[in-house]
C-alpha cells in the first residue's frame, strides 16, 4: 500500500518539493494546467459568498493609452480595472453571473483590439498602465469565467489573439540592461524592476492560456534577477530609492514576486525557497527587510535619500506606506499562510501579543495578521487578484 501511494505522488505531484532547483524549473518548467492561472477559491474566507453587482457599470473600450512622461499612468485604465473587479472578483470566487459579465467585457476589448499605444507614448507607463489594469487582471479572469461558464472555440479564438496582441504591446521585459553609475541600483539589471515583473506576469498568465511553455517560463528570469540582486538585508535596490515610498514600491515588488510565485505554484512547482547560491538571499529576506523597516524606519532613509521618482511623497524621512492596501501589503497573506513557524512570523506574532507601544507600521502587521481569511481588500491592482482570498494556502 506504501508502495502504490509513493507512486500515486511521484505521478501527480512531482514538481511539488520543498524547493525545487530553480534553474531546472527556469530551463524546462512546462504549462500543467491550461485552464487554471488561479483556481476558482470558494472556501477562503469572504470568498465563499460573493456579491454579484445587479447594475452593470459601463465598461466600453478605450483606444489609445495617453499615460504622463515621468510619474504617473493613464488614470482612466484604473478606473475601468476598478470598475472589472466588481464582476472579476466576485467570478473568482464562483459567482456565476458575474463570470458572464466578465466574458461580455472581455469579449467587447476583445473586439476593439483595444488600447493601442501612441507612438510619441511614454514607454514605462503605457506598458505599465495595460499590463497593470488591462492585461494581468483580464487574463486571471478570463482563467476564472473558463472554469464556470462556456465560451465557443470562435470566442477563445478572438480573445487569445487579442491577449497576445495586447501582451506585445505591453512588453517591457527589460532583458539585457542594467542601471550604470551614479545610483544605488548600480549594476542591477532592469529586469528586477517592478514594472518589468509586472509585465513577466503578463507574459506568464498568457503562457498558461496558450499553453506555451516558452511563454510561461519567462517571468522566472524576472523574478531570479529581483532575487539575486537584493541587498544582504533584504532591500532590492531599484525600489528603496524612491524618496518617501522607498518601502511603497519594496512592498509593490514583493507583491508582483509573489504573483510569480503563486501562478508558479499552481503549475506544479516551488520556488519559494529559491535562494541565489545558498547566500540567504531570497524572499524570506525581502520579509525581514520589510519586517526590520517598521521596528527602524532609519534603516531605509540611506537608499531612500536619492529620491528616484518618489512621485507626492517628497519626505524619504515619512515613508507613505499605505497601511489597508493591497499594493503594499497583499504579498502578507501569502508568506504568513504559507510560512507560519519562521522567525518572521513569530515576530509579528509577538506584536499581535503584545500591541502597546508600537508605531504605524508595525500595527500595520498587527492588523493584516489578524485580518488573514477575514475582510476582502476588494482592490487587486498589484495582486491581479483579490490577496485575502486566492493568496491564502
Amino acid at each position: 500500500m506504501k508502495k502504490l501511494l509513493i507512486i500515486f505522488v511521484l505521478l501527480f505531484l512531482p514538481n511539488l518539493s520543498l524547493a525545487d532547483d530553480f534553474k531546472s524549473i527556469k530551463k524546462k518548467a512546462t504549462v500543467s494546467n491550461p485552464k487554471i492561472i488561479f483556481p476558482i477559491q470558494t472556501n477562503k474566507g469572504e470568498c465563499s459568498e460573493p456579491a454579484y453587482h445587479a447594475f452593470v457599470q459601463k465598461i466600453d473600450p478605450i483606444e489609445k493609452l495617453d499615460a504622463p512622461t515621468g510619474y504617473g499612468l493613464d488614470d482612466r485604465f484604473d478606473q475601468v480595472r476598478s470598475k472589472f473587479e466588481l464582476y472579476s472578483i466576485p467570478c473568482s470566487g464562483g459567482n456565476v453571473q458575474s463570470c458572464e459579465i466578465v466574458k461580455k467585457i472581455i469579449l467587447k476589448w476583445a473586439k476593439a483590439d483595444a488600447p493601442k499605444r501612441l507612438k510619441s507614448g511614454d514607454l514605462w507607463n503605457d506598458t505599465l498602465t495595460i499590463n497593470l489594469h488591462i492585461n494581468n487582471p483580464m487574463m486571471s479572469a478570463y482563467s476564472f469565467a473558463r472554469q464556470l461558464i462556456e465560451f465557443t472555440s470562435e470566442e477563445e479564438k478572438l480573445i487569445e489573439e487579442w491577449f497576445t496582441r495586447t501582451v506585445k504591446r505591453g512588453e517591457h521585459l527589460m532583458y539585457g540592461e542594467k542601471y550604470g553609475d551614479g545610483t544605488g541600483a548600480r549594476g542591477v539589471p532592469m529586469s528586477a524592476h517592478n514594472h518589468a515583473l509586472s509585465s513577466a506576469i503578463s507574459h506568464m498568465q498568457l503562457g498558461i492560456i496558450l499553453n506555451d511553455n516558452k511563454l510561461f517560463r519567462k517571468a522566472f528570469k524576472n523574478y531570479e534577477h529581483a532575487i539575486r540582486y537584493q541587498r544582504k538585508n533584504g532591500s532590492l535596490p531599484i525600489e528603496v530609492r524612491r524618496g518617501g515610498r522607498a518601502m511603497f514600491y519594496q512592498g509593490r515588488a514583493m507583491n508582483v514576486l509573489t504573483v510569480i510565485a503563486i501562478i508558479a505554484e499552481h503549475q506544479g512547482y516551488n520556488i519559494w525557497e529559491y535562494d541565489h547560491k545558498g547566500k540567504g538571499k531570497n524572499f524570506h529576506n525581502l520579509v525581514k527587510f520589510f519586517i526590520d523597516f517598521t521596528e527602524n524606519n532609519e534603516i531605509v532613509f540611506k537608499y531612500a535619500k536619492e529620491m528616484k521618482a518618489p512621485g507626492p511623497a517628497k519626505d524619504y524621512k515619512n515613508q507613505d506606506l499605505k497601511i489597508r492596501r493591497s499594493s503594499n501589503w497583499g504579498w502578507f497573506y501569502a508568506y504568513a499562510t504559507r510560512f507560519p513557524n519562521h522567525e518572521n512570523i513569530k515576530r509579528i506574532e509577538q506584536w499581535v501579543k503584545n500591541p502597546e507601544d508600537l508605531n504605524k507600521y508595525q500595527l500595520g502587521f498587527v492588523r493584516h495578521y489578524n485580518n488573514i481569511g477575514k475582510r476582502m481588500f476588494g482592490d487587486a491592482s498589484w495582486t491581479v487578484v483579490e490577496a485575502n482570498c486566492h493568496f491564502l494556502k
